[in-house]
């Protein structure tokens, strides 16, 4: 006899709760308390969600800046609650703030954390390694979670020194072991996304940051949810597993829908817009919170001499960015580093003439503290054959390659340098395209230079792998934004500085 069930799944919610992007505030199509507005729970449903829900947002780094009691309230978890949720799994972003953080939050969700490839050194997070859902109509659904293991590269140590994370991979074939035997579907819930091209099989990276497609070729899963790449992958069936990917920030969720008969597992599924409507709760019991973030966000924080008009970003990767000029003079003030480099959001770019903290979330997100590095002329010419590879030729024209665009859009991967001055060659091989480069006017001639980073670039991601065997001189433990903020409050009427230049030949 046939049975039937349905998954919704959300993931790389990444603090958007309410529908709005920030950046202005009008209501939009999106956010978490939207997308589970659609969700229809009976007793043959489950509602998963694949990880990073506490940072990225205006509204995740208010609730992290004020602490205490609105902290210690969890709003997130009541969110998930209300909606439902019967299984978690955490993001690579959901280390960022440590284990107590992450505890804690994990302790204020109904449904199970699940995360085979963590081990919890305290046992106060409760995690789990999977979990088997018995559903009304006596379908055993079998859960196990993973996250990728590069939050061993990325995340702080200190952050993981009462949690172990393992290789993905190995965590997601010993559970699938242990699932099949007592389940008639096999889930697997990995906050990865997939390293090859699932049209072609084409490879598209080698390093272990996702592993998808390698569980979908050597391992068995009937469904197979992915996340971290923030990029929609409409539900397909390869090797006997379907799969799918959601956007990021609660613009989409998933639907799937199971039968199941004589042991053969059947997936149709539907990648679904948040809409525009949500229910009155817990939005009215939210929206008090929500008025405070809009209010903070309008706070005056500093003023530039000049506003910075938005460029395109091949614009500002051939001929400069303002904004990003403005974060390297914050990171070589408080680091006191020869040179700097920083990567800029996907997003548009731009500041007005008088900042306030939303513009300043608008331009970085992220919550990167700084690490100085010592690099040599060497290290410092890979990088920027890294930079280089960011440029192509097409009909004379110089375009983006298509290496920071596929499988995922990456314009957070290019690095825009202060303190040098150097040049390319378009008509050269990648890997061979820099010509000269030239600190304070003149040759390095086997110089070494400290150089400040963002500690996610300082780990090798995103192509950088070149600057994980380079001496570390200095960690500086604020967070960019904070430095941002106390550097304008010191500088009434900003200057922005242009330090750095790239000459491109073609």
């Amino acid at each position: 006899m046939e049975k039937r069930a349905t998954i919704y799944y959300t993931s790389d919610v990444h603090g958007y709760l309410f529908p709005t992007s920030y950046g202005d505030k009008s209501e939009k199509a999106m956010g978490l308390l939207n997308c589970i507005s659609n969700f229809k729970k009976d007793g043959n449903t489950l509602i998963f969600d694949g990880g990073d829900t506490l940072q990225g947002s205006p509204m995740a780094s208010y609730i992290t800046a004020q602490g205490g009691e609105l902290l210690e309230s969890e709003p997130f978890a009541r969110v998930y609650n209300d909606a439902g949720y019967d299984a978690v799994v955490p993001g690579n972003h959901d280390f960022n703030f440590g284990y107590e953080r992450l505890s804690h939050y994990y302790n204020a969700l109904n449904g199970v954390c699940l995360c085979a490839n963590a081990e919890d050194l305290e046992g106060k997070a409760k995690l789990q390694n999977s979990h088997i859902f018995l559903l009304e109509n006596g379908l055993r659904i079998g859960v196990t979670g993973i996250v990728t293991d590069y939050v061993n590269v990325w995340e702080q140590p200190e952050h993981l020194e009462k949690i172990k994370i393992t290789d993905a991979f190995a965590a997601a074939k010993e559970e699938l072991d242990r699932l099949k035997k007592n389940s008639d579907v096999t889930v697997c819930i990995y906050h990865g996304g997939y390293e090859c091209d699932l049209e072609t099989g084409e490879v598209l990276s080698t390093s272990r940051e996702n592993v998808g497609f390698r569980i979908l070729k050597e391992l068995e899963y009937d469904i197979l949810l992915t996340a971290h790449q923030h990029m929609p992958v409409s539900g397909r069936d390869l090797y006997g597993t379907h799969t799918l990917q959601v956007m990021a920030n609660a613009v989409q969720y998933a639907r799937i829908e199971l039968s199941v008969e004589n042991g053969a597992v059947h997936a149709e599924s539907a990648i679904c817009p948040a809409g525009d409507f949500h229910e009155e709760e817990p939005y009215r019991f939210l929206l008090p919170l929500e008025e405070e973030v809009q209010k903070w966000l309008d706070v005056g924080i500093g003023q530039i001499k000049e506003p910075i008009p938005e460029q395109s970003k091949l614009d500002m990767a051939m001929n400069g960015s303002g904004v990003a000029d403005f974060f390297n003079q914050v990171q070589l003030a408080y680091s006191g580093a020869d040179i700097s480099c920083v990567g800029l959001g996907n997003t548009p770019m731009s500041l007005p003439e008088h900042i306030t903290m939303r513009d300043l979330v608008r331009v970085y997100p992220f919550s990167n503290t700084l690490v100085v590095l010592s690099v040599n002329e060497d290290t410092l010419k890979k990088a920027l054959e890294r930079c280089a590879e960011y440029f192509t030729l097409r009909d004379g024209n110089i375009e983006i390659s298509e290496v920071f665009l596929n499988p995922k859009v990456e314009h957070y991967n290019y690095d825009y340098f202060a303190g040098i001055r150097y040049e390319i060659d378009l008509q050269m091989p990648v890997g061979s395209r820099v010509k000269e480069i030239l600190y304070k006017g003149e040759p390095l001639n086997g110089r070494t230079l400290s150089l400040c980073m963002s500690d996610y670039r300082a780990s090798g991601t995103g192509g950088y792998e070149v600057y994980k065997k380079c001496p570390v001189l200095k960690r500086i433990g604020a967070e960019v934004p904070e430095l941002a903020l106390d550097y304008l409050k010191k500088h009434p009427v900003l200057e922005i500085q242009k330090s750095g230049s790239i000459v491109i030949r073609r």
